[in-house]
């Protein structure tokens, strides 16, 4: 149990961290914030920096992703795989259900935002195995619009993260419970007026 809650609290701080100043914090800034004394405790959990990045995406995006497939799934049992709104709703609903369920507690999108832009051989800010209902809503996407592209894509990813790393910030601090959801209604909109514009 102990081992347990050293693991929460050292990817706790390194969420923090890396949303706040990138991916160069060290290892040990993230053992001292993570309240613990042997500053070699996340190498001892996590190896090293890579291994602790993937520890924070399986903690994030392995539930993400099985209600991503959860929606997909009641998309495809009610006849509506070709219900651009509802598909759309596939794509953003969980992010948008984690940022207000955590509450001051998670700073998933932010960091998220930074390994968007941090660019590397990676499109997606996903971890591979945790793809699956990503991989499955594009190809359901692509079906209802056959000249998506992959750079439309892209940036409807860059739009989602963007706008609910922001709503991530503003639920901190002094943003109300109808003002977030208004926002995530708007930015159901958004997505798709960027999905369906002409190119």
């Amino acid at each position: 149990m102990a081992t347990m809650r050293a693991n929460e609290k050292i990817l706790g701080a390194a969420e923090r961290l890396f949303a706040e100043r990138g991916f160069e914090v060290s290892l040990r800034e993230i053992a001292v914030a993570a309240g613990q004394r042997n500053h070699s405790a996340v190498q001892y959990h996590f190896g090293d920096k890579a291994g602790l990045v993937n520890a924070l995406y399986e903690s994030r995006m392995a539930p993400l992703n099985r209600r991503r497939r959860e929606l997909i799934a009641e998309i495809r049992a009610t006849g509506r795989a070709r219900d651009l709104p509802a598909l759309v709703r596939a794509y953003l609903a969980p992010l948008a259900e984690h940022v207000l369920a955590h509450r001051g507690t998670s700073w998933h999108l932010r960091l998220t935002s930074r390994y968007v832009l941090a660019g590397g051989h990676r499109a997606w800010p996903f971890s591979s195995e945790h793809y699956a209902g990503m991989t499955e809503l594009v190809a359901l996407l692509t079906d209802v619009l056959p000249g998506l592209s992959d750079e439309r894509l892209r940036v409807v990813n860059l739009h989602i993260v963007m706008v609910l790393a922001d709503l991530e910030q503003r639920l901190s601090s002094d943003l109300d419970e109808p003002q977030a959801t208004a926002a995530i209604t708007d930015l159901h909109t958004t997505t798709e007026a960027i999905l369906t514009a002409s190119p």
